[in-house]
Formats: structure tokens, sequence, C-alpha cells
């Protein structure tokens, strides 16, 4: 029966979610076309914009908490973004778009580029 809904769910929105993934209450989808969350667990109040993928960066069959990527709470993820692997995203990051993250990312920071970095922390100090 998972198996079905999850496939009308990505022929009707275009959105793919692992049935594995813990969400967090909160989590908004503004754009869904293109999504694919394939995540260990998504905190609570995420934003996932449009063409992000959140998942493995390799084949994992078994979906192993140590090849999938944990999303903390108050999460923003932006258009195109990728997170790929088991790392951790903290609490209250922004990811910007198109970002390419596949380091860990502290609490409270804002990150961007390919591969994604640390641009300032969410209180406006910048990292040069």
């Amino acid at each position: 029966m998972g198996k079905i809904l999850a496939t009308a769910n990505f022929v009707g929105f275009g959105l793919e979610i692992a049935m594995r993934c813990e969400i967090g209450p909160g989590l908004y989808l503004p754009h869904t076309v293109g999504t694919v969350i394939g995540a260990w667990r998504i905190g609570t109040n995420a934003t996932i914009y449009h063409q992000v993928t959140v998942g493995a960066k390799e084949m994992d069959v078994e979906y192993s908490q140590g090849k999938r990527p944990t999303i903390g709470d108050n999460v923003i993820i932006g258009s195109g973004a990728k997170i790929l692997g088991g790392i951790t995203i903290g609490d209250n990051v922004v990811i910007g778009a198109n970002a390419v993250v596949t380091r860990p990312m502290p609490d409270n920071v804002v990150a961007g580029g390919i591969p994604a970095r640390i641009i300032r922390n969410r209180t406006g100090e910048t990292n040069s």
C-alpha cells in the first residue's frame, strides 16, 4: 500500500519521499516538482523548495542512517540544492539555492556554493 501511495504522490505532485524517512511536524513544501527526499530524518518546521535532492551519495538499498542526511529543526533548503551522504545539518540552517552539501553544517549558519561552505552565521557575522 505504501508503494502505491508513494507512486501516486510522485505522479501527481512530482515529489518523491522515501517511506522510511522520519519527518517532524511543520514540513512545508511550497513547490514540490522534482523534489526527492531520501533523508534519514527531517526535523520540525523545515521548508524545502523545488528541485531539491536530500539523500545518499551512493546506492543504499538497506536505507542505512550512516549514508543518509539528518536535517535539523527550522531548516530552509533553497531551490535546486543537493544534500548528500550521511551528514547532519544543524538547527536553524539556511542552505542556499543550488548548493551542493556533502559536509555537516553546524547550527545557525547560512551555507551556499559548490561545494557548499558556510557563508555566515545567522547572527550576521561573515566567514572569510
